[in-house]
């Protein structure tokens, strides 16, 4: 029984390929929103940043990915924009653009992309 349980245990842990690292690379905007009051106008101003948006998207759709906060530790370096988003290695060079226009069809691409490299 236990030598069974072991040969299983084996089997699903050879299976399961190990997590492919990413760099995510953080842009930083500004945002704010003006309320008006009365007379008087309330600002609220602050910063969005985007790297936990990605890494949320990416932890719920692409199980093959872990990240890092270490860039030089990174297999992979993760740029996104708007319109676009490119997945580089170590040395720059640029593996593969996805020109998704939302996240979470980035994150379906970049994944695919990933899985099969």
């Amino acid at each position: 029984m236990i030598a069974s349980v072991t040969l299983t245990l084996l089997l699903f842990l050879q299976s399961t390929p190990a997590p492919r690292i990413v760099f995510v690379v953080d842009k930083v905007s500004q945002v704010g929103s003006a309320r008006v009051y009365g007379n008087s106008a309330n600002t609220q101003e602050g910063e969005h940043h985007s790297a936990p948006v990605v890494m949320s998207e990416f932890s719920k759709r692409c199980p093959i990915v872990a990240f890092t906060k270490n860039k030089e530790a990174a297999e992979f370096i993760l740029e996104t924009q708007p319109g676009g988003s490119s997945l580089s290695n170590q040395k720059g060079d640029v593996l593969y653009v996805s020109p998704a226009k939302t996240l979470k069809n980035m994150t379906k691409d970049v994944c695919g992309y990933i899985a099969a490299h």
